[in-house]
Order: structure tokens, then sequence, then C-alpha cells
């Protein structure tokens, strides 16, 4: 890989692990179209799954103290592991700008409501059939680009998850999916020994801007954080529809 790639490379993971770390999500979803400049984005995809199965573990550890709030995400645990299967079959076929098109809409959609109505919350009655849901795509979105942290965001917040229970929930959710999408790229033959070492590689520029998104996300309190995801999040989706449609 040429030197300007590599430095590209590590930039983009830099700045994916500095935005993970604050946010408890957004690892692909801000370093994918970063590291596709320099790469095909099926490439970059693929070894970022490393670091972004590292950074997961990262930022559920860091917030392990709220392992309760585990307890109502069984039916979403459930699906992820089909939707990681299909996701990493569709990986070969689908074409990935119009996914990131369709999930940035939703999720600037959802901002938009949220300023009309901040307490947006889902029916207990809907939490379990619709966490199985959201389980599947996020797994589909996961081995297709690393793109589910924003959908899966947006459940959480919906069923009254904040700051800390938010954060673990995340990293606890994307750590398994993570997990599977390695596991499934490595079966379907998409993670060789090339794709790995420069994965594991990767994982040096994340230690470093997780290490510092850490110590930025200590000093927020939880209005703050609220708002800054809320803002995060739009700009993802925006930054979805926009690398999607004009890629």
């Amino acid at each position: 890989m040429p030197a300007l790639a590599l430095i590209v490379v590590a930039l983009g993971v830099f700045f994916g692990g500095f935005v993970k770390a604050t946010l408890g999500l957004g690892f692909g979803v801000s370093s994918t179209p970063i590291l596709s400049l320099v790469l095909s984005p099926r490439f970059a995809i693929t070894i970022l799954s490393i670091p972004s199965f590292v950074s997961s573990v990262w930022v559920a550890a860091q917030a392990a103290r709220n392992w309760r709030a585990l307890r109502p995400l069984g039916p979403l645990i459930i699906g992820l592991l089909p939707g990681v299967l299909v996701g990493a079959w569709a990986l070969k076929l689908l074409p990935l700008r119009w996914v990131q098109v369709v999930v940035g809409v939703l999720v600037v959609s959802y901002v938009l409501a949220t300023l009309f109505n901040p307490e947006l919350r889902l029916p207990p009655a809907l939490v379990k059939p619709v966490g199985f849901v959201v389980g599947f795509i996020t797994g589909v979105l996961v081995s297709l680009g690393n793109i589910a942290g924003p959908i899966l965001a947006i459940y959480l917040r919906s069923i009254g998850f904040v700051k800390a229970d938010f954060v673990f929930g995340v990293g606890a959710i994307l750590t398994l999916s993570t997990g599977g999408q390695v596991a499934s790229y490595i079966v379907t033959g998409l993670l060789g020994p090339t794709e790995a070492l420069y994965g594991l590689l990767a994982c040096i520029p994340l230690a470093i801007g997780m290490i510092l998104g850490f110590e930025f996300q200590a000093r927020l309190s939880v209005k703050a954080y609220n708002t800054i995801l809320m803002a995060a999040l739009f700009l993802l989706g925006l930054n979805m529809v926009v690398v999607g449609a004009f890629s």
C-alpha cells in the first residue's frame, strides 16, 4: 500500500476511533468514507471489521458496570446472528451506495422527528418485536459496511436508554455483531491474511483516537452528550446519503 494511502487510512481510523469512544457508535460510518478515498469500498469495509470489533469491545468494557442494560435487549440479540450471515452474503451482491442512502434517510428523518417530539418513545408492547427486527437489521448493516450504529442508536433511545446505559448497550450489541462479522468474513473468504494484517495494524491509530475520545466523553454531562449525539446522528446520516448518492 502506498505511503499516502497508509496516511489516509491511519487518519480515517483515528477519526473513527475518536467518534466511537465519544459517542459509543459511528466508527464505520465516519471512517469508511475516508478510507474509500484510497481503497475500494469492499476492501475498506473488510479491513475495518477488525478495528470495529476491537473498538466495540473497548467501549463495552469501559461501561461494563451498566451490564443490566442488556436485560431488555434479548430479542435484539437473537436477531443479530441471522442478520450478520445475510449481510456477509449480500456484501458480494448488493450495491452498497443505495444501502447507505436508505439508512441515511432513515437516520436523518428520525433526528428531525425528535425536534418536534423530543420524548419520542416506542410503546412497551412493541419493544420486543421491534427489537428482534432491529437486531436483524443491525447484523445485516454491520456486515454490509459497519453502518449499523445510527439505527441501533435510534432503537435504544426510543426505549429510554441514556448516556451510560446507552453507551454500554451499543458497545455490547456491536461487540456481538462485529464479532460475528469478522467470523463470517473469514468463512466467506473476504478476510484473508493480507486484510487481517492491515486490520490489525489499523488498531494502532484506533487506540490513539479512542483514548482521546474517552477523555472527551468523560467531561460531558448527560444533556451535552445527548445534544452531541443527536447532532452527530444527523451529520452521520446526511453523510451516508451524500456519499451513497454521489460516489
